[in-house]
């Protein structure tokens, strides 16, 4: 099992790229430690979500693609973005930062009742959740186009 820390957006994390099978990402992380399968909402397909959670990732596999990897998330304290410790920085200091690497379309949701607020940012299909101005969370998936066609990394 290895550790991995790098949030590639549209790409990625660490070695584990967008596409990538079961089987693969089991090499590379090991055997999860729950695996759970999802109806998404409004959609008619299931995703199958691996959760490591000693490492706070979850890997997302879309049952229609054929058990392929499509979305992650982290809380790992150090997981980093564009070089920076992602959890360390503040929401100004992320909308900086993905400004910095060609993000800059970005909305904010807030929710009061939660005291939850997340930044999306469409470009980079990336979203940061804000559990009491502390980042709480980072989702990311692989890109898609106006028609909600796959851009797979690398092709």
């Amino acid at each position: 099992m290895k550790e991995i820390l790098e949030i590639k957006p549209l790409t990625g994390f660490g070695d584990i790229k967008f596409g990538a099978g079961q089987g693969e990402v089991e090499k590379i992380l090991g055997p999860p430690q729950e695996t759970e399968t999802i109806d998404v909402e409004e959609e008619i397909h299931e995703v199958v979500v691996w959760s490591y959670w000693e490492q706070g990732h979850a890997v997302y596999f879309e049952k229609d693609l054929g058990d392929v990897c499509t979305n992650f998330e982290t809380d790992n304290e150090n997981a980093l973005l564009f070089g920076k410790k992602i959890f360390k920085l503040g929401q100004d200091e992320i909308i900086g930062l993905m400004k910095e690497n060609g993000f800059e379309e970005h909305e904010i949701e807030e929710d009061e009742d939660l005291d939850e607020k997340i930044i999306f940012f469409g470009g980079a299909h990336m979203q940061f959740v804000f559990d009491d101005d502390s980042l709480a969370l980072v989702s990311w998936a692989v890109a898609m186009d106006d028609e909600e066609n796959i851009r797979w990394p690398g092709k």
